[in-house]
């Protein structure tokens, strides 16, 4: 009985001086081992956003947009113009404002401011109340103007009142508006073009802002 008790405290001695690696290297995989491969702070690395992008990636541009300013004159283009020019990447085109022509209700070729005066005065007492003497390189010296009209059909049913008033002299006269206003369209990125048309609008009066006519 005694012989077996030391041969049982000889065994457990050498299972623990192998276990405390006394006789080498203990066999790998062991979960302390695995823990203490696992924390090496030492190796731990802080990686940001941009470096996990591919090499040679870039940002997407900001999308262009267009604006197009409306009733501009001939001096708030030029001041635009040379605010742009020191601005990268904006593109302007300028065009005239477009009108449709109007139709001008006239008594023309009249020889004198008197002959003129005295055709007015006619047509009070025919009961047209319109009429302005105008001198007209083309149609006078001399005329009497009695009425502008956008639109066709209104200027053709005025004709057709003064004719049953029995005025037979006035003509309708196609006359294009001169192009003293001008538009302006703006091509730029998004962002630009909403940070700075505010600023530009300020002192601007009478101007329409709107998104360009597309293609």
């Amino acid at each position: 009985m005694r012989l077996a008790f030391f041969a049982l405290l000889f065994a457990n001695a050498v299972l623990l001086a192998w276990a405390q690696g006394y006789w080498g290297e203990q066999a790998t995989g062991r979960e302390p081992e695995r823990l203490q491969r696992q924390i090496e702070p030492e190796k731990l690395r802080i990686v940001t956003v941009a470096a996990t992008t591919t090499a040679g990636a870039t940002v997407a541009d900001t999308p262009p947009a267009c604006k197009r300013i409306e009733w501009l004159s001939a001096a708030e283009v030029a001041t635009i113009k040379k605010t742009l020019a020191a601005l990268p990447g904006w593109e302007v085109s300028q065009t005239p404002r477009q009108d449709p022509p109007v139709h001008w209700v006239v008594i023309p070729e009249l020889a004198s401011r008197v002959l003129a005066e005295k055709k007015k005065t006619e047509l009070r007492q025919m009961g047209i109340t319109e009429g302005e003497v105008v001198e007209h390189a083309t149609l006078g010296p001399f005329a009497v103007s009695l009425g502008v009209f956008r639109g066709q059909s209104l200027a053709d049913e005025f004709m057709q009142l003064l004719a049953r008033k029995g005025v037979r002299s006035a003509r309708l006269v196609k006359r294009e508006l001169p192009a003293e206003k001008f538009a302006l369209e703006l091509r730029a990125p998004a962002d630009e073009i909403n940070r700075k048309l505010p600023e530009w609008m300020t002192p601007l009066t009478g101007v329409n802002l709107a998104d360009c006519t597309k293609p």
